[in-house]
């Protein structure tokens, strides 16, 4: 396989995974759990839920785009 062949399916793997990402820590920010955990227990969180009038500006942004 030649190199710009390699350097390609690295950088759309990274993008994509970039993309996940990002996706899944957006739609975690606008959760209205106060208990997080995921993969197993590898990583948990106890935090404060944002108040309705923040998820609906966001939402209101996210859907404008």
């Amino acid at each position: 396989m030649e190199a710009a062949a390699i350097i390609a399916i690295i950088s759309v793997s990274i993008t994509g995974l970039a993309t996940l990402m990002t996706a899944f820590f957006t739609s975690m920010s606008l959760s209205r759990c106060s208990k997080i955990v995921c993969c197993f227990g590898c990583f948990d969180c106890d935090r404060a839920v944002v108040n309705e009038e923040i998820v609906a500006r966001q939402l209101e942004l996210t859907n404008n785009v």
